[in-house]
């Protein structure tokens, strides 16, 4: 059984070059489903397998004035992908905060019109006001929900970690688990620290640039350095945080929801006189511990897991992503959040024993990835990497090489045995059911072709269009038939294909992950979980 509450933040996609809102973009080329697509499918699959009978499992989406009219006509457009609309509830962000131009906090003006005031967005801090003041949180608790998972717009990996911080949650009985990934010293990404003052103690967020200067003035002369793991003692917030409902609601109502402010102005000058553009007042939703009081500061606790199966956030443009990843940093561009989607999938299926080999790297626009496979397991086949095991029974009899793309999906399918070297596509209608098994398949499969001049926005982000040489198809349909070249019985169906440079079969060991309190042992959680979607303007 789960109750869960889903909310997330929704922006527009201008860093991006994108002129749309990020969760309308694709996460990959291969199926071409967007974030908010995926995202909903996931939480409608939570719905259906975890849920009890007649529970809906609700969705907040915040927006902001340049998001909300897309974020709705997206949603209406697209039958909100299969989410009844009494599950979804849009709040939106106000105008703004006036914006600072010095340190004296003068307000700046308009650039574009002297005689009104040049506003900026206040943080997605604002999210937890805007559940208390439009009764969001409350409703849920009232409908029995138990918990809520708030996440951003457009990180693909975000549901890889459900499960299992929903576990490490339940048996601590944590307020808030903050999703954390290890981060490298001075790495431009938030950490979580206990903060120590007299016998008060918080487990709480300190931004990067605050992190090092704190360190020093508190004794620690190296400031923030690599320990002997290769990374810092202070894994990094993903702001993909997990909220026990019943104490959340009473926190909002005794606080309104309102997070701390701070200004973090960017100087031109080394005196840190000038601005180099007018800051604001802002506040963040990780902030949330600042409101704790007594005993409730003790129920705050991180649940931490390899960067590469929760975090690829897609926020950057090609050319600060090359700049990024020269320097040894996650790029958070388009090809490197398509990549790492598939990269994940490859990765849990190695950690279970099936033999994906991993193609060889490629660069795109500047953006280095690796070239394959892609593998698109649909939300409908495995919403989460606990469910993989029972949709390969026989990890040893699957091999897919590493030019290859696989996408399937159907709650009904299970892939016994499979040797694929090519393009393989696998539906398995509602209601049907299908097995895959002795099937060997060859053909010229998907190829990624270099195209950075495209017209289309989201082809040009990437660097590159996706050439769909040669596909199988294979659907199981609701009466009992099967459409393609496939029997129950297996068989071959290669065709002659080219060859592709390889790194090799690869065994990877998935949940590489540090918590601060999670032992071996599990047991199922009710999974009653509401979410939150931040989409806000950037």
């Amino acid at each position: 059984m789960i109750h869960l509450i889903f909310s997330s933040n929704n922006r527009l996609g201008e860093r991006l070059g994108y002129g749309d809102i990020k969760i309308g973009l694709p996460t990959e080329l291969a199926t071409e489903t967007s974030y908010i697509q995926f995202y909903i499918e996931t939480i409608l699959a939570f719905q259906s397998r975890y849920a009890e009978a007649g529970k809906k499992l609700p969705l907040c989406i915040m927006t902001s004035g340049d998001t909300n009219e897309k974020t709705v006509s997206l949603l209406k457009n697209n039958n909100n992908f299969g989410m009844d609309e009494d599950q979804i509830t849009i709040v939106q962000q106000g105008k703004g905060v006036p914006a600072l131009c010095d340190n004296d906090a003068h307000i700046a003006l308009d650039p574009d019109d002297p005689y009104d005031i040049q506003m900026k967005p206040h943080g997605h801090g604002d999210i937890h006001a805007l559940l208390h003041s439009h009764g969001v949180a409350k409703s849920w608790l009232g409908q029995g929900m138990k918990w809520c998972v708030f996440f951003q717009d457009t990180n693909g990996l975000a549901f890889h970690t459900l499960a299992l911080s929903l576990g490490v949650s339940s048996k601590l009985g944590l307020i808030m688990n903050s999703i954390t990934c290890p981060r490298k010293a001075k790495q431009a990404i938030g950490a979580v620290t206990k903060l120590t003052k007299g016998d008060q103690e918080r487990t709480i967020n300190v931004e990067y640039n605050q992190l090092d200067p704190l360190l020093r003035a508190t004794g620690h002369e190296d400031g923030d350095v690599n320990d002997a793991t290769g990374f810092s003692p202070y894994p990094g917030n993903i702001n993909q945080l997990l909220f026990g409902l019943e104490s959340y609601v009473q926190i909002l109502e005794r606080t309104k929801g309102m997070m701390p402010e701070f200004v973090n102005p960017k100087y031109k000058d080394a005196d840190k006189t000038i601005f180099k553009k007018p800051t604001r007042l802002e506040c963040m939703m990780q902030d949330f511990p600042t409101v704790l009081d007594g005993d409730e500061t003790k129920k705050v606790g991180f649940t931490s897991l390899a960067s590469e199966l929760c975090f690829s956030p897609v926020k950057n443009a090609t050319a600060d992503g090359v700049a990024l990843q020269a320097k040894g940093t996650q790029p958070g561009v388009a090809a490197s959040g398509e990549a790492d989607q598939s990269n994940a999938v490859c990765e849990i299926l190695r950690s279970i024993g099936c033999n994906v080999e991993k193609g060889g790297k490629v660069k795109f626009a500047g953006i280095e990835i690796l070239s394959g496979p892609d593998c698109i397991l649909k939300p409908s086949f495995a919403a989460c990497a606990v469910e993989f095991k029972k949709k390969f029974p026989n990890p040893s009899a699957v091999k897919i090489s590493g030019r290859s793309s696989l996408v399937v999906s159907g709650d009904g399918l299970v892939i016994e045995s499979l040797n694929l070297d090519g393009a393989l596509v696998v539906e398995c209608e509602e209601g049907a059911t299908g097995v895959i098994r002795d099937l060997s398949v060859t053909n010229k499969g998907w190829v990624k072709v270099a195209d950075e001049e495209s017209k289309d926005e989201v082809i040009r982000m990437r660097g590159y269009h996706m050439n769909k040489l040669e596909t199988e198809k294979i659907v199981f349909k609701q009466d009992g038939s099967i459409e393609g070249n496939y029997t129950m019985a297996g068989g071959d169906l290669s065709k002659p294909a080219f060859e592709e440079e390889s790194e090799g079969n690869t065994q990877w060991t998935v949940a590489t992950f540090r918590s601060q309190h999670l032992k071996k042992n599990q047991r199922e959680i009710p999974f009653v979980v509401a979410g939150v979607l931040l989409c806000r303007c950037m």
